[in-house]
């Protein structure tokens, strides 16, 4: 199974390198994943601002790639342009939010969502209520470190963490989610294992197992609930280079 892993921003390449090793060892062996990136859209996503502009990127890469793989997975923890890539392309898009929000609901009775900024914390919430999973929420807690910073003092960022999360249980979250893909790619979870009382989730390990298990599976997002856009309209208009 081929899986595309899309960062809906700018992503220099030694990056996106590391990223595609890390990944790849989430993977079983027998399958592969890519990552890719927009090279023209915003080079981190911190603001509600940020995340609609990168959406056209997305979609455009989503419909560029996709028959080379066989699922896709939204390399931003804020799934920003899910539910219209389900309805553009064939191949499933599993969005790191809602895919670790749901697995959160087998581990525990309520979870907390660590992120990096203050400013992150409304639309972290009102993610969640899209999903209809805010009674299930403890607690959003920011790190106060900027996505951008979050790689270059890991001993700033750990100590944050630890802060973040103790402070999230103590609001009764029972489980936590690493809300950033940078902090996901650190594996910030693995940074702070067994000194927190809670289970941590990593959404990059959960999003790419999920993806490998609907490719695997050969499972598809339900037409009902995504229904197919009109190919014929969008390749008159927005996306000329629509092949159907």
């Amino acid at each position: 199974m081929n899986i595309l892993y899309f960062v809906p921003g700018t992503m220099n390449e030694r990056e996106l390198k590391r990223r595609e090793r890390i990944a790849n060892s989430f993977v079983s062996s027998e399958n592969h994943l890519d990552v890719k990136s927009h090279d023209s859209r915003p080079i981190s996503i911190e603001s509600a601002v940020e995340e609609e502009m990168s959406v056209s990127g997305l979609l455009r890469g989503l419909l560029k790639y996709q028959n080379q793989y066989d699922a896709a997975v939204l390399g931003c923890f804020g799934d920003p342009g899910l539910r219209a890539a389900r309805e553009l392309v064939k191949i499933p898009v599993i969005g790191p939010a809602e895919s670790s929000i749901s697995f959160s609901l087998q581990i525990a009775d309520s979870f907390g969502i660590l992120v990096a900024l203050e400013r992150d914390v409304p639309t972290a919430r009102a993610m969640v209520a899209r999903y209809e999973m805010s009674h299930k929420l403890a607690a959003i807690q920011p790190l106060s470190i900027p996505v951008l910073e979050l790689a270059k003092n890991k001993r700033r960022t750990e100590k944050e963490l630890m802060r973040a999360a103790e402070l999230a249980e103590s609001h009764g979250a029972e489980c936590l989610i690493l809300g950033c893909m940078s902090l996901a790619f650190l594996s910030a979870d693995e940074l702070i294992e067994g000194k927190v009382n809670v289970p941590l989730l990593n959404p990059a390990k959960i999003a790419i197992k999920t993806a490998e298990v609907f490719a695997q599976l050969k499972m598809h997002h339900s037409g009902k609930s995504y229904p197919a856009v009109n190919y014929a309209k969008l390749r008159r208009t927005v996306f000329k280079e629509l092949r159907y």
